[in-house]
């Protein structure tokens, strides 16, 4: 027998023993259970949406069919989600079938993840669309309010490409944060070309904030983290915002947003600062002036009393009130520039008022809107006598400065004295016992509030008019875009945790006439504390760095 043959037969019974070795031991069953397979589809219409935050709701009906179980959902389990960060983290915004999403993410493409598991078999099957989210929150009015737990809540009243107006609600995140305690808003204004020195604060018990002011409103970080003042020379305490100054003078034009884009000036819980803008937006608030060159520091009432006319650039002298010493002061130079301390002013017989009190104290302060002219926008001051049984108010209206009309470029005119009125108690009921005030800029009127009542009362005629607004007034906030004579006010019952917000005018001669325009009412689900226009182009703002002011 040949090699080859030898080698033929030992690869046969090799063969025929592995075959045998194989069949004593496979006696396993090889009729196989098909599984279901899952097919899932998106209508074309409802794929890769581009919707409206705030406004719009993502809705999708997708079509489900599996090899045996067919359309039958029982046998499947749902879940909606969009992937994000590094760990792909999972936000769920739906377990059924069928979504409908209110749309709350901020502007910019995201990826929907739908999953559906087969619950007799674990397996899972995953289609995704897109979906852009944009936002037309470029006006309108921002509304900050308290939720039943006192956490903040910012909602906007928008306008529509149509003019009309929609309520857009949490369009700041206070997830993380949860801040509380509303104390208001403070938006400088808008001027085109100077994006960098418009600011949006947002103030509260906890935090005082600077947000993102384009369609996004996001943390750019605390007031005392990123802008340099030297609080520590006037308190040991942590700086709080007030105020920043001279504020939007009105309109929602693109070009005269802002009252000035060369001078601002800050006023703290503990101090008062001027500064002349970088040509970069920088800003440096150094020396708190509110002393008298001595460095003694005194209390500053919580706001400037300043023009808001509509002069863009240049000086502008306010005035200040020293809550310690009960008078007005002005800035020792020229706004902005060399002013390091504040100057008591001096007062004349047969002035209408005092500059420096006598057993009289502030209450309230505003800054009217009256004229666009720099020269003849005035202030108004709410005081009350501070001894005596017969306490008094009285109304002080005032110009801080004014520029000289023959001489614009020269030196300011000293702060104006223009009226006091002693407000009639037998007219005037409850006067002292308001909750809210609010002046009209187109008359000698002041608006008051006591609970549910509304008051307008005229301090130059001494008549008045009352209207009961259904729950407590919770907010009165002046309108800076349609009139000088119309106002927003809000409403709030603490029992059924629901309110409203009426957009109001004022009309009449020597009697005021209050009004409710009906077709402008929203209802709301917060208690609203401070209403403030915001316009302004989206400067394509970023988020910040990551683990930044988190």
């Amino acid at each position: 027998m040949g090699g080859k043959d030898m080698k033929f037969r030992l690869f046969l019974l090799l063969s025929l023993f592995v075959w045998q070795a194989c069949d004593t031991k496979d006696k396993g069953n090889y009729d196989y259970t098909p599984l279901n397979g899952v097919t899932i589809a998106f209508a074309n219409e409802e794929a890769n949406q581009t919707l409206e935050k705030g406004f719009d709701t993502l809705r999708i009906h997708p079509e489900i069919k599996g090899d045996i179980y067919g359309e039958n959902e029982e046998n499947y389990e749902y879940k909606w989600f969009f992937c994000s960060g590094k760990e792909h983290k999972h936000t769920v915004v739906g377990t059924a079938k069928d979504l409908e999403w209110p749309v709350t993410f901020k502007p910019g493409d995201y990826t929907l993840y739908f999953q559906v598991m087969d619950k007799s078999t674990g397996l899972e099957w995953i289609k995704s669309t897109g979906l852009s989210v944009f936002s037309e929150l470029t006006q309108g009015w921002m509304l900050l309010g308290e939720l039943p737990d006192r956490e903040i809540r910012l909602d906007m009243l928008t306008k529509k490409a149509d003019n009309s107006l929609a309520l857009v609600e949490n369009i700041f995140d206070n997830s993380e944060m949860h801040l509380k305690g509303a104390r208001g808003l403070n938006f400088t204004g808008f001027r085109s070309g100077k994006q960098s020195i418009t600011h949006l604060w947002l103030m509260t018990d906890d935090k005082d904030l600077r947000l993102t002011w384009g369609n996004n409103f996001l943390p750019v970080g605390e007031f005392h983290e990123i802008i340099e003042v030297e609080e520590m020379e006037a308190s040991r305490e942590t700086p709080r915002f007030y105020d920043m100054f001279p504020r939007q003078f009105g309109g929602y034009g693109v070009m005269m947003g802002m009252r000035s884009f060369n001078e601002r000036g800050i006023v703290t819980e503990h101090a008062i600062y001027m500064s002349k803008l970088g040509y970069d937006g920088t800003e440096t608030y150094p020396n708190p002036m509110n002393h008298y060159g001595d460095k003694k520091f005194f209390k500053p009432y919580p706001m400037a009393f300043v023009q808001l006319g509509t002069f863009p650039t240049g000086n502008i002298l306010p005035l200040f009130y020293d809550m310690d010493e009960e008078c007005f002061v002005k800035p020792n130079a020229n706004y902005g520039s060399t002013a390091t301390y504040c100057i008591k002013l001096a007062d004349r017989v047969g002035d209408p008022f005092p500059w420096n009190q006598y057993k009289r104290t502030i209450v309230y302060g505003e800054n009217l809107r009256e004229m666009s002219s720099d020269n003849y926008c005035h202030c108004v001051a709410i005081m009350k006598d501070t001894e005596g049984v017969d306490i008094n108010y009285y109304i002080y209206k005032f110009i801080p400065t004014k520029k000289n009309i023959y001489f614009p470029t020269g030196a300011p005119l000293d702060p104006t004295k223009k009226g006091c009125f002693t407000i009639n108690k037998t007219i005037a009921v409850d006067f002292d016992k308001a909750s809210h005030y609010m002046f009209l800029s187109s008359g000698n009127v002041v608006l008051y509030s006591v609970g549910a009542t509304l008051y307008a009362y005229n301090y130059t005629y001494e008549t008045i008019t009352s209207m009961d607004m259904g729950a407590d007034i919770c907010c009165i906030d002046a309108d800076v875009v349609f009139g000088t004579n119309v106002f927003w006010l809000a409403t709030y019952d603490e029992t059924t945790q629901k309110g409203e917000l009426k957009y109001m005018g004022v009309g009449g001669n020597q009697t005021p006439i209050l009004a409710v325009d009906d077709e402008v009412g929203f209802p709301v689900t917060m208690k609203i504390k401070d209403v403030e226009w915001k316009y302004g182009e989206d400067p394509a703002e970023e988020e910040p760095e990551e683990g930044e002011n988190k």
